[in-house]
């Protein structure tokens, strides 16, 4: 009995014993399934890390980038200042400057009405008078000395004194030889006046395009800054912190914890770094010249058109253009400047701005690793992680070519014009093709193709009104004066006698506004001041644009608006009603600036209806917005200027590159990447 008692005993704990067996082995499989639970979690955090890294390096090459497109918009506004002071000197030349012509066939179309497109044959090559009644009211009463392009006043006769014992008789032939004497005044002085407002209308665009072009190279050397890739922004920033921080804000905690452990590395590539600005903004040089009305008094009064280089012939009215204010014209410097050579060699050269090579393409690239460290792996080394990224500005346009192709390693454009009335362009050695060429008087196309400018009726007759204008010398004795910090600085019309707005600048700035032709080929900010002057004005010596350097508004600022833009120039000439209906080539509305690209579906295929239903339009303006925007464009409709978007590695590398415009063939650009240094 104790026998099979024991074994009874032993086989009641054998059965317990099993039931211990299937513990041990799910407690076995925990820990197997937790190795694999661990594992998997880590695998998807590396993921997770690994893209973040990636994302996160995106969102920093896209902020550079970012940084990099606001500076190309100012210098493409400042390119389009030029080109609207261009256009201020042929409408002065053409209108202002004509507008006295009144006798049969060549009557101004200001007097006649005319709104034609025809050819106006005094327009083609047009001479400066302004010696005429009654748009120059410091012209005596009821006189024209420019009614006819080839007038010729015979001499006043003298009076023989017959029987001089007579009073009367010595009287007359006194009142004769006085009348004599002013006649020839009169006529000399014609040729003064005459040179001295077309040499100031010509010396103000000298001054004002040569302005804006030392802004534009002064941005353009920002943007090549320093060889760490680094370059400072419109509101004094250095990038390469920004795109730094923008890079460690978006990190995981585990990223960002082994990157600031670590040191991780953080490089920037801009592609601008090395090059100087002329490799790749190229000055379009030219010569060009103004007619004007001088005389010949020896024989009555003669009019004979000459080149702005000719002084005009008659001592008298060299008295005159030498003599001092208020009774002369103080016109020495302007002497000096109707050289052609004098500093032709400086930044005082004649130019239409700038062209913009596209074979050197701007963007930026950035490079960033860490080596995270994983939650189930509290031990050893963390997963080094590398990433690699690439952005650029699209959609913006600098300002037109000179012409229509631009063949890969040339250093300008070539074949075809893009505005056949533009000035030719300085050959090699700096000589005209053609001095005599008779587009280096001042036109300019109106829209894409146009081939007439300023040559026509309705050109030289856009704005309502024009007969009834009046005018005093005295409001351009200021356009010539040197563009210097703390001047006026304004190449408009302006009464300083009165302090107050004549009424011819509200028709030079109506006339300037952007036309057809402006906004197919420049990207124009509507609201320069708001968007872009302050911070240059505010960050200049950050930007390294030097003191002698003023950092002007739009054409238009004055006293009375120091932060004049484009859009009050259009609204402006809108609420003036000076420009005529007729006048199709005028944009009217600041919305119709938005034709650089368009957001959304379609907007990079220019095929799609779809997206072009926004182009040049606005659905919510910013004109109620305490904010400011690129274009003054919340949503819903086109933009302006240069935007960013992310770019492959492959492209940078590629030479398939189609951008030289028609008959250029492929190729790669001049400035990719460095691959010895790991991009």
């Amino acid at each position: 009995m104790i026998e099979n008692g024991v074994k009874i005993f032993y086989m009641r704990v054998a059965v317990q014993n099993q039931r211990g067996q299937a513990a041990i082995f799910v407690a076995l499989m925990f820990n197997v399934l937790f190795v694999f639970f661990a594992m998997s979690i880590n695998v998807a955090l590396v993921v997770h890390d690994k893209i973040n890294l990636q994302n996160s390096s995106d969102l920093a090459a896209y902020y550079a980038a970012a940084k990099q497109a606001e500076i190309l918009n100012v210098i493409a506004h400042e390119n389009y200042m030029i080109r609207q002071s261009w256009k201020l000197l042929a409408w002065r030349y053409h209108v202002l400057g004509t507008m006295g012509l009144d006798r049969g066939a060549t009557t101004h179309p200001t007097r006649t009405g005319d709104i034609s497109e025809n050819i106006y044959q005094p327009a083609v090559k047009p001479s400066v008078c302004v010696s005429y009644r009654p748009t120059w009211l410091d012209v005596p009463k009821d006189e024209n000395l420019c009614n006819h392009e080839n007038l010729h006043i015979p001499p006043l006769p003298q009076v023989q004194v017959v029987a001089g014992f007579l009073g009367l008789n010595m009287g007359i032939a006194a009142l004769s030889a006085q009348l004599r004497i002013q006649f020839n005044a009169s006529c000399a002085n014609l040729g003064a006046y005459n040179w001295w407002f077309a040499m100031s209308m010509f010396h103000a665009f000298r001054l004002d395009q040569r302005n804006r072009k030392q802004v534009i190279y002064a941005l353009a050397k920002d943007l090549a800054g320093t060889g760490n890739g680094d370059f400072i922004d419109l509101d004094g920033n250095s990038v390469l912190a920004g795109a730094r921080e923008t890079f460690i804000k978006n990190l995981t905690f585990a990223n960002r914890q082994a990157f600031e452990a670590s040191g991780g590395e953080f490089k920037m590539m801009n592609s601008f770094t090395g090059l100087n600005p002329t490799q790749w903004l190229v000055e379009i040089k030219t010569i060009p010249t103004v007619v004007y009305t001088d005389v010949d008094n020896t024989s009555g009064c003669t009019a004979i058109p000459s080149p702005i280089q000719t002084i005009p012939r008659q001592q008298d009215a060299k008295n005159v253009l030498n003599a001092p204010l208020p009774n002369g014209l103080n016109a020495g410097k302007l002497i000096l400047w109707s050289n052609e050579k004098f500093l032709e060699d400086s930044d005082y050269q004649f130019s239409m701005g700038v062209e913009k090579n596209p074979w050197y393409l701007p963007y930026i690239g950035v490079q960033a690793s860490a080596s995270p460290r994983q939650i189930f792996f509290p031990l050893g080394s963390g997963v080094p992680m590398s990433a690699r990224s690439f952005a650029k500005p699209f959609g913006g346009r600098i300002g037109p070519w000179f012409q229509s192709t631009w063949q890969s390693g040339a250093q300008t454009s070539s074949g075809k014009l893009t505005d056949v009335l533009s000035p030719p362009r300085v050959a090699a050695g700096g000589l005209m093709n053609d001095p005599n060429d008779p587009r280096r008087l001042p036109n300019y196309s109106r829209y894409p193709g146009d081939k007439k400018g300023l040559g026509t009726a309705l050109g030289v007759n856009s704005l309502s009104g024009l007969a009834k204008l009046g005018i005093h010398y005295e409001f351009y004795k200021n356009i010539a004066a040197d563009i210097v910090p703390g001047g006026p600085n304004d190449v408009l019309a302006w009464d300083a006698v009165a302090g107050g707005v004549p009424d011819v600048r509200n028709y030079e700035i109506s006339a300037i506004v952007p036309d057809l032709f402006d906004i197919t080929y420049y990207s124009i900010e509507a609201n320069f001041s708001k968007n872009y002057y302050e911070r240059l004005l505010a960050n200049r010596q950050k930007l390294a644009i030097p003191f002698s350097t003023p950092i002007r508004p739009d054409i238009g600022q004055s006293p009375l608006a120091p932060q004049f833009s484009i859009q009050d120039q259009l609204e402006l000439a809108r609420s003036k009603g000076l420009q005529r209906p007729e006048s199709y080539y005028f944009i009217r509305n600041k919305i119709d600036l938005l034709t650089s690209w368009l957001p959304g579906a379609g907007a990079f295929n220019y095929e799609v209806s779809a997206a072009m239903e926004n182009f040049g339009k606005c659905a919510v303006p910013d004109d109620t917005q305490k904010s400011r925007v690129p274009g003054s464009c919340v949503a819903g409709g086109g933009r302006t200027g240069y935007s960013v978007k992310l770019l492959a590695r492959d492209a940078l590398f590629s030479n398939q590159h189609h951008v030289g415009g028609p008959g250029a063939g492929a190729g790669p650009i001049l400035n990719p990447p460095q691959t010895g240094s790991g991009w």
